[in-house]
């Protein structure tokens, strides 16, 4: 093992850097959707303020273009939550993520072997010809007697290889939609057999360097500290300041921790916060209950100097476009000049031709 530590800061640069945080890349939406992996898409809104703050010159048609050819879904894939993804992704690695059969489900329901079996086969066969809401598949599953109704429908978002059809909704896909199998969207079947050490290579390239806890964390796998042993020799290893093992790809590039670090503006669920389970490098602890919401949701997040410094909410409407600042504390005026600037940027883009208002709260 590397005695090399890495620090908080080190830390922090290398994921920004891999991230596309510190520097705005010259990518397509569907190479820079691989190089993080997925990202979170629970708002169909966020993946596309998400690229817009790591990517040069991007605009919502060069997402949405790539979500109408289906080069890009909307599927259920790690936790159990909704991402945006390249389909070839979501084909390779669907399996992969997907949580174990005894898992309980919400409202806490655990169903036999049987039962989901059976739930699944009704579920593969009603969302195979076209795309259809949830709500049809509970009608379904009443109707032949099956209880409690919810938790079950809900296995087949969990189970079945479903993604969202695409729309012309604003964003490419309703907030709830309608699912179909991968195989009738994309005319492809998913690779059955799971590959984590394949998942794990690509969570250190856009994550990296990590615990085993974090790679978990994100992925919902377990035995995360095997499959990072079992890639053997693709792997340097390097020390935390708490002298905790952390995993890296070999040849991956790490910038040093006195890198500059400008301001962004992160989109809800950004995955540069929620990548990992020790979150203290990028949120400081005395903010995080600040962040806190009744719902769970995680809201948009302001960077300063590389970690959290507040969040921010904009909202679109015909005419105009509008921008609130909420800063945990006091930041410099070249700060505070780069999160307006930020902000009319995110504003210009969501809607270039309505005018901007830029507003920080107390």
């Amino acid at each position: 093992m590397s005695d090399t530590v890495l620090g908080p800061r080190d830390l922090n640069r290398i994921l920004l850097d891999r991230q596309m945080l510190l520097e705005r890349q010259a990518l397509d939406p569907v190479a820079a959707l691989e190089r993080l992996f997925a990202m979170q898409a629970q708002l169909p809104r966020a993946p596309f303020l998400g690229l817009w703050a790591r990517l040069r010159d991007f605009r919502r048609q060069d997402l949405l273009d790539a979500i109408q050819a289906r080069r890009v879904v909307r599927s259920t894939l790690m936790r159990g939550t909704l991402h945006l993804a390249s389909a070839e992704d979501v084909l390779a690695f669907r399996t992969t993520v997907m949580p174990p059969r005894d898992v309980t489900l919400p409202w806490g329901l655990k169903p036999t072997p049987d039962l989901l079996d059976a739930v699944l086969a009704i579920g593969r066969e009603h969302f195979a010809p076209e795309p259809k809401d949830f709500e049809s598949v509970r009608q379904v599953l009443e109707a032949k007697g099956f209880d409690p109704v919810r938790p079950l429908a809900y296995a087949t978002r969990m189970f079945l290889p479903l993604v969202q059809a695409s729309s012309d909704a604003p964003f490419g896909h309703e907030p709830g939609g309608d699912f179909t199998l991968a195989k009738t969207w994309l005319g492809r079947d998913e690779r059955e057999e799971p590959h984590p050490q394949a998942l794990a290579r690509r969570y250190l390239a856009a994550h990296g360097p990590s615990l085993p806890a974090d790679f978990s964390a994100w992925s919902g796998l377990k035995a995360a500290a095997a499959t990072f042993e079992a890639l053997g020799g693709e792997l340097a290893t390097f020390r935390d300041e708490r002298g905790r093992k952390l995993y890296d790809l070999k040849d991956a590039a790490r910038v040093p921790g006195d890198t500059p670090a400008p301001v962004r503006l992160l989109a809800d669920f950004d995955g540069a916060v929620l990548c990992r389970a020790d979150r203290t490098g990028i949120i400081r602890p005395e903010h995080a209950p600040l962040m806190a919401s009744k719902n769970g949701l995680i809201p948009a997040m302001v960077l300063v100097d590389g970690v959290v410094a507040g969040t921010w909410r904009i909202e679109a409407k015909k005419k105009f476009v509008s921008v609130s600042v909420r800063l945990f504390e006091k930041v410099s005026a070249q700060d505070r000049r780069a999160i307006e600037a930020e902000a009319l940027s995110a504003a210009a883009f969501l809607a270039p031709d309505a005018k901007p208002d830029v507003a920080f709260e107390s």
